[in-house]
């Protein structure tokens, strides 16, 4: 398989010519598959590339007895975000990885009343090389990351984690 890159996107060309894109749909798909949580909070991806991953989740199944987002939704939604930008980023790189969160700080900065959104802030090129670097050495690594969830422009809680890595290609 070859790395074929554009401005903000990558894609593995098989052998065949096939291309595997990592976008919206690879990324819906693998959270509806791999966590039934997210079902129930009705996430769904708004937006996959290099530079971010966005998801959302309607306020109903989330909202606490106040109306406003329930504080385990907010965080669900962060960790997922996280998550998934770095499981689409070592996929598109050809890397074979499962990753989970290993520590985690949020603050809670104000009532979300509607759609939840989570945006992931990526790490630098030079920590994602880090823990590519780490990776094909140790076939394990990890690289903190920020997302930001909200309502709107307005954020409601900033998520901080180190999200762990491991290889899981067969030598």
């Amino acid at each position: 398989m070859t790395l074929k890159q554009t401005d903000s996107s990558r894609e593995l060309v098989q052998s065949d010519g096939t291309e595997i894109r990592f976008g919206r749909d690879y990324l819906q798909g693998r959270i509806s598959n791999e966590f039934p949580l997210a079902k129930h909070l009705a996430i769904s991806v708004e937006a996959a590339d290099d530079s971010t991953v966005v998801l959302r989740a309607p306020l109903g199944p989330n909202a606490n007895y106040k109306g406003t987002a329930f504080g385990g939704s907010l965080y669900s939604v962060a960790v997922l975000a996280g998550w998934a930008w770095l499981t689409r980023y070592l996929a598109a790189s050809g890397v074979a990885a499962d990753v989970v969160i290993q520590e985690s700080t949020v603050h809670y900065l104000a009532p979300c009343e509607g759609e939840l959104r989570a945006r992931a802030l990526p790490p630098s090129p030079a920590h994602m090389e880090k823990l590519l670097k780490m990776l094909r050495r140790a076939g394990r690594g990890r690289v903190r990351m920020r997302i930001e969830v909200g309502q709107g422009p307005a954020v409601a809680a900033s998520f901080d984690g180190v999200f762990a890595a491991m290889s899981t290609a067969t030598a």
